[in-house]
């Protein structure tokens, strides 16, 4: 299912279509296509967090019961479409292009959700979006089932640091320090999912303390991420970011963290875990 914003101006539905299409070919995610002879569409896809959107310009009116609505504001034939179980963290990185937009040409929007149409009010959007993707949990209770769950904070970290992974890359690549991706592990029959970074005993890497566990690839080991770090803490330093409890460790320090994991008797986890996709996993 589809979660839409449409978009509105006041007195008029004139706009320079011109400028808004430079806007999108500015961005290197973006690629604008002819979907059709009336219709033409700027498909954005976020290769870090593998979402996408839809901004659709048309050449007639696509909201629903338009009849309803202050008449003063008129529809541009604009829109833009994104699957309704995006986590809230994407909807609101699409924002960020929608509040430039409507910047550009004073545009108003509209959901269904809304009393009326509205100026950009991020609060105000987002929450019908919530209200939306809701309701739609509770309509289809066996689509959600086949996915995991991931609580909004937890994941909105994660994606924090995805999103921020390249610029550490770069940052840390003299060191030949290893940047983890972040990978999500479920128990068979539960919804729940633990965050993990995987790394090999003898290699330097980033340490995202916020993440549950560490999966030590050469010896198969799942160790609790707090275990560990109360373990190791002397080994790191900290990284400048805007996103706290990420750490690094050299080669020199290395050598003491393989000591600490080749000698200490860390708590088992009695969890059995499996690898989940990272796009099975919702914040709802």
């Amino acid at each position: 299912m589809l979660f839409r914003y449409y978009f509105f101006k006041e007195g008029s539905r004139l706009y320079e279509v011109a400028d808004l299409i430079s806007y999108f070919n500015a961005n290197p995610y973006i690629d604008v296509m002819n979907k059709n002879e009336s219709e033409k569409v700027a498909h954005y896809f976020n290769p870090s967090l593998e979402f996408s959107c839809d901004f659709v310009i048309a050449s007639k009116s696509s909201v629903p019961n338009i009849e309803r609505l202050d008449p003063k504001y008129v529809e541009v034939n604009l829109k833009v479409e994104f699957q309704v179980l995006l986590p809230t963290y994407d909807v609101d990185l699409i924002l960020n292009m929608v509040e430039d937009i409507c910047k550009m040409f004073n545009f108003y929007v509209y959901n269904e959700v809304f009393e009326d149409v509205s100026p950009f009010k991020r609060s105000l959007m987002l929450k019908a979006y919530d209200i939306v993707k809701l309701a739609y949990k509770n309509k289809y209770p066996m689509e959600i089932a086949s996915y995991f769950r991931l609580d909004k904070d937890s994941l909105n970290k994660v994606y924090d640091y995805t999103q921020q992974r390249s610029i550490i890359v770069d940052l840390l690549k003299t060191d030949n320090v290893c940047v983890p991706t972040i990978a999500y592990y479920a128990v068979d029959g539960k919804r729940k999912v633990y965050t993990a970074i995987e790394i090999n005993s003898n290699e330097p890497f980033v340490f995202p303390i916020f993440v549950d566990i560490v999966h030590v690839l050469d010896t198969n080991m799942y160790i609790s991420s707090e275990e560990l770090y109360e373990h190791t803490k002397k080994c790191f330093h900290s990284i400048e970011s805007s996103l706290n409890g990420l750490y690094y460790t050299t080669s020199k320090e290395m050598k003491k963290i393989t000591k600490v994991l080749h000698k200490t008797n860390f708590s088992p986890l009695i969890l059995e875990l499996k690898k989940v996709e990272f796009n099975k996993v919702l914040d709802i």
